[in-house]
This record gives structure tokens, sequence and C-alpha cells, in this order.
């Protein structure tokens, strides 16, 4: 009887088979539907094999997990360089952030033997710690993977694990319980266990014992690289001038072999004295400092000696807090050793400036003429400054080689309209600054913008300081110019189509720190004055 229905079945409309058997009884039709369900043979689905990774070496595994996990800020507190060249990307995903970076770690790890052998390490090397149950939680995790030592020489000793890779750890107390002292006491068991630290950043909300100031300076004195002290916060909403912090330029200074040192949020515990050249603390490695314009950061770096250091960030703060005086005086002390200063725009996203957009266009820029003024910085090479910087003076500078300028906009760089940038490009002259060889527009790119005579106006621009000896470069690292109209090969009809004029020519010869790119592109007469 069942062979009988599935005959019928085969000839029937598969979605109008039960409708077409309405001609029969019920309790046909009921065996019938139940036959659907009650097959002779069971379904086994097939597994389909995954594909395998392709074969790769490991070394080229361990390159492209690396760069597809890549964060700036969470492999070094150095600034990135400002005139690293951009791309314009259409990609939403495309650029890295800690949280798709961590993701992606926790992704390969769970691919196979091999891959967790390689991911581990880059999984392990930045350790974000923000509560108190996540520090337990990592404490755990790393006293877990200490294994112990094969010889019996060495009882109770233990390999590091998962410790020995960790790089950076950051530490946040904006949590429940973090002013407890079991959360320090958890902090000093997982510093104990990385012991090849270099980078520590710490953002401490709640006054810190002497003794824990001790245990770090202690274990990571003579080893870290990388510091960046934070007991200042400007979103705490407390007054700054009473607030008691912890830390002391004793302690500052126990770090001997710092490279970076992140003073934006540092404010020392007692009253600086005045001390002469000879008797000023030192830290005798540190090549790059980053300050803020408040007066205990300005004031805590001029009491400290650094006779390497090259290269300064200076981010502005809020006005009723921003000492002038100090950053004159910082310039006495320091200003011979720099060479690279960089200038940055209040943003949003930094940490020392209030959650508040009215706030941030109430921070008064530094003047750049600051550092170029006589005397100043005799050695600088390089200085990065917003283009709505204050007015600059005619002082002129013997060694500056690069000029970048940020945050520029199209609409300023019409020689016909008035704007700052406009003044300043017209006030550089190869009498001022000698040795100047590049001026480059920092996060400007040519090609992403939708003017459409930004191309013209640029190129202008190009032309004029060519003269002088200098190239002017966008944020890409492309020097504009136009191609001569003999050199362009014949347009080629397509199908349908009539002929299109070339549009334009890249090159790739080596022009400065750029690439050149050639238009064929007309300047207008009457919109660029000659």
């Amino acid at each position: 009887m069942q062979a009988v229905f599935h005959r019928v079945h085969g000839f029937l409309d598969p979605f109008q088979w039960y409708s077409a058997l309405r001609f029969l009884s019920p309790n046909i039709r009921l065996i019938f539907v139940l036959s659907q369900f009650a097959l002779p043979e069971p379904v086994h689905p097939t597994c389909r094999a995954r594909k395998p990774p392709p074969d790769l070496p490991l070394e080229l595994w361990l390159d492209i997990f690396q760069f597809s996990t890549y964060v700036h800020r969470s492999a070094t507190l150095k600034p990135l360089d400002p005139f690293t060249a951009r791309k314009a990307s259409t990609n939403v995903m495309a650029p890295n952030t800690p949280a798709l970076a961590l993701q992606t770690k926790l992704a390969l790890v769970n691919v196979c033997k091999s891959w967790r052998r390689l991911a581990l390490p880059i999984l392990y090397q930045h350790v974000v710690i923000r509560s108190p149950l996540r520090a337990g939680q990592i404490l755990r995790t790393l006293e877990e993977s200490r294994t112990p030592v094969p010889s019996d020489s060495s009882q109770g000793a233990k390999l590091p694990g998962y410790g020995q890779w960790t790089r950076h750890i950051e530490v946040f107390t904006h949590s429940r319980g973090c002013s407890n002292l079991s959360y320090l006491q958890s902090l000093f068991s997982v510093f104990r266990c990385c012991p090849n630290l270099r980078t520590l950043s710490g953002t401490w909300s709640h006054p810190l014992p002497p003794q824990f100031l001790d245990a770090v300076s202690t274990i990571y004195g003579p080893v870290l690289e990388e510091l960046c002290w934070n007991e200042a916060s400007d979103k705490l909403n407390r007054n700054l001038w009473r607030f008691t912090t912890s830390a002391t330029i004793d302690f500052l200074t126990s770090f001997s072999s710092l490279r970076i040192l992140d003073l934006r949020h540092f404010k020392a515990k007692d009253p600086l004295p005045d001390f002469r050249d000879t008797e000023r603390p030192i830290l005798p490695f540190v090549q790059d400092l980053i300050l803020s314009t408040h007066s205990w950061s300005l004031a805590t770096a001029s009491h400290i000696a650094m006779p390497r250091l090259r290269s300064l960030t200076v981010r502005a703060g809020t006005p009723e807090y921003s000492g002038t005086t100090q950053l004159t005086q910082f310039i006495k002390v320091h200003g011979p050793s720099l060479q690279y200063i960089d200038l940055p725009l209040p943003s949003m996203d930094d940490d020392m400036e209030p959650g508040s957009s009215l706030a941030l266009r109430n921070v008064k820029q530094i003047n750049p003429e600051v550092f170029l003024g006589p005397d100043a910085c005799p050695n600088l090479l390089s200085i990065v400054f917003p283009a709505t910087s204050p007015p600059s003076a005619d002082h002129s500078h013997p060694n500056l080689r690069c000029i970048g300028l940020r945050g520029v906009k199209a609409d300023c760089m019409y020689p016909d309209k008035g704007g700052l940038t406009k003044d300043f490009l017209y006030s550089v002259t190869s009498d001022r600054y000698p040795r100047l060889e590049m001026i480059q527009t920092i996060g400007f790119l040519v090609e992403a913008d939708g003017d459409h005579l930004i191309k013209d106006i640029f190129i202008w621009w190009v032309e004029r300081l060519e003269k002088e000896g200098i190239d002017f470069l966008d944020g890409e690292g492309v020097l504009w110019a136009y191609t001569d109209a003999e050199e362009i090969a014949p347009p080629v009809e397509s199908r349908g189509r009539p002929a299109m004029g070339p549009e334009e020519d890249s090159t790739s010869e080596a022009c400065g720190e750029g690439r050149e790119k050639n238009e064929d592109l007309k300047p207008s007469e009457e919109m660029l004055p000659l």
C-alpha cells in the first residue's frame, strides 16, 4: 500500500498534492500524509569536510595575524607619525579598533593547534583591566597557565605562562569596587605574572597607598619603557587644584629605562621645589614626551632633566588651567634638544578634554611661534600645528625641514578668499625658512575632496611653493602637477561612446616624501590670480 502512495506522489505536483487527493477517503488521505514522515530509509546529512587553510609557512601566518590585529595605541604610547601617508578608504570595517582586534584574536586561537600557538602571544600582548571582576579572571588565567619548572633543584618555581607575552597593561578604576585594597592586590599579582612588561597605562580615580606605588616601581623600575600615569582627570568633576594625588617626582624618576613618557594627566603630590640644573632628577633615556597645556603637566616636565629628548607632543587643555608661563619655562629647559614637535587638534577622543563640543571650541590653541622664536628650538627639524593657529610672526628658522598643517579645508585654500591657511602659505619663503623642504596637509586628501576645483587650487599652490624650492604635498603624500599635452596618450574611443579626454596620469617619480600625480587639467585664469 505504501508503494502505491509513493507512485501516486511521484506524478503529483509537490505543492498541490494534498488538494489533489481530496477525491480519496479521509482515512486514505491520513495514511498518505503519515507516509511522508515514515520513510523506509533514514536520511543521513552529508557532512562536508571543512577546507583546510592554505599551506603557508608559519612565519607568513604570523605576519598576517599581526597585520590583521594591529592597533597603534595598543602597541605603543608613541603618537603616530603625522607625516605618514594616508589613503582614502570606502570600507567602514577596514580600520582596526580594539574591540574588532580582540574578536579577531579570540577567533584565531580557536581554529587549530598551530594557529593557537601563533595567536596566543598576540592575544595576551595587550591586557586591559577595567574592573575587579576582570582583574580576578585575568589573574586566575595567568596563574593557571604557569607550569612547574621540570627540575628537582628549583622546587616551587614556575614558568611565566601566558604572562611572558604581555607587553602592555592598561588599568582603569571607574568601576564599582576599584577603591578596595583587594583590587590593588589583584593588580599587583597580575604585574608579578608579567615580567616582560614594557608599557603601563594607569587611570586612577582614587588615592593610592604609598606601598602600592613602591611595589610598582620595584617591579618595573629597571625595565619599563613607556608610562602613562593619570591621577588628575578632568572628568571626575572635582576641584583639580585641591585634589591630592599619590605619585611623586621620585616615583616618576624611579623608572630609569623610560623611552616614552605621557605626562598629560600627571600632577605631583608635593609642591615642586626649585631645582638647580645639577640637582634636578633625571630620566636619561626619554626620547618622546607627551604633555598638555595644563600648568602641572608643564611644571613637572620642566623639573626633570631629559638629555635625550627629541620628540614633543603638546595637546591643548581647557583655558582655565592652561599655563603660558610654564610653557615658556619648559622651552627654556628642553628647547635646545627638541627636533620634532606636534600640536594636535583638540579632539573628542582625547581623554584630557571634557566631553562637550562647546568646551572643545573654547580651547585655546597653541601659537607655533613659541617654538619658532629666536633661540627657542634651534635644532628643530619638523613641526605640525593646526591650520587655524594664530597668525605667525616674522620669525625665521634656519634648520626647519618639514611643516605639517592639520585641519586644512578646501574653501580655506582659495587664494582670493580670506583665511589663516592662505595667509600662512603666502608667508612661507626661502628667506624665512632656508632649509625647508616640504609642507604637507595632514589628513587632507585632494582626491577624496568633493570640491571639483580643489585640484586646480592645490596645483596652483604647488607651483607657487615650487619656486621657493618647497614641495607641497597632500595628506596622501602626493605632489600634484600638470602633464604636458604632448605627453598624453591619444584618447581611445569606446564602443558606442564618444572619445573622452584623458583624466589623469600618475607617475611614481620620487619627489620629496611623496609621489607625483600629473594632471591634464588647465587652470582657470579668471579664478587663480597670477
